[in-house]
């Protein structure tokens, strides 16, 4: 048998395992969730108004792992509702800092507040994460403003809730936060190949817009997959 034709079985083999490991540790874990509705996780906001990006912090008092998705929507009755900035495993007795975006920019933060996990973003706001530095200031604070502009419908109110907090804990001036919402917003057009009276409207959660993301993302994935195979195969 041609040697390029076993290496290609062999990595597809390879894949598929891979999958089904990923599967099997996904299975062995509690999703945020079902941990919460256990009674075995507390979410905590820890960092006050204007930071960028917030800190929660995940405790987890189950007798199994807990998996923090990025997306995650976390509610609030009086503090601001929040969306998880990254993927985070919380061990069994254990607890973690996790890095989230301000989800409701109109209200502020409030220290100590206990957080509810709520439903997943929709699919504009989960890209804008996947694509974001949460650790780089300037690159989360561009993806902050890009997710005060979808929530908000292009309608963000730098006079209330946790704009001038923002400003404050920035150093910044009224008129260059509005320049950074400008630059926010001529990203999301690029981002999305949209104009700029489609921004009010990108933040939708059909499921039909949701699943051309889904399909978008498979597309890409099985693209990359090929390519890289194709390049380790010389073909």
């Amino acid at each position: 048998m041609n040697l390029r034709v076993i290496l290609l079985v062999f990595v597809v083999i390879l894949f598929v395992l891979i999958s089904i490991l990923i599967s099997f540790i996904s299975f062995e874990n509690n999703s945020l969730s079902q941990g919460y509705q256990d009674g075995n996780v507390q979410i905590i906001q820890s960092t006050p108004p204007g930071t960028i990006p917030h800190i929660i912090i995940v405790k987890n008092n189950g007798k199994k792992p807990v998996m923090v998705e990025s997306g995650q929507i976390l509610t609030s009755n009086i503090s601001q509702n929040l969306v998880v900035a990254e993927d985070t495993l919380v061990e069994q007795n254990s607890s973690e800092s996790v890095k989230a975006y301000c989800y409701e920019p109109n209200q502020s933060a409030v220290p100590g507040s206990n957080l509810t996990p709520s439903s997943q973003a929709s699919a504009p706001v989960e890209t804008i994460i996947r694509n974001s530095n949460p650790s780089n200031i300037q690159n989360a604070t561009l993806t902050q403003l890009q997710i005060w502009i979808l929530v908000t419908k292009d309608n963000v109110n730098i006079n209330s809730g946790e704009a001038p907090s923002l400003v404050q804990t920035q150093q910044i001036s009224d008129s260059q936060l509005n320049q950074d919402i400008s630059n926010a917003q001529n990203n999301l057009i690029t981002t999305f190949n949209i104009s700029s009276s489609e921004i009010g409207n990108l933040n939708q959660t059909s499921s039909q817009i949701n699943l051309n993301y889904i399909i978008t993302d498979a597309y890409n994935w099985i693209n990359i997959f090929v390519n890289w195979v194709r390049n380790s195969l010389g073909i």
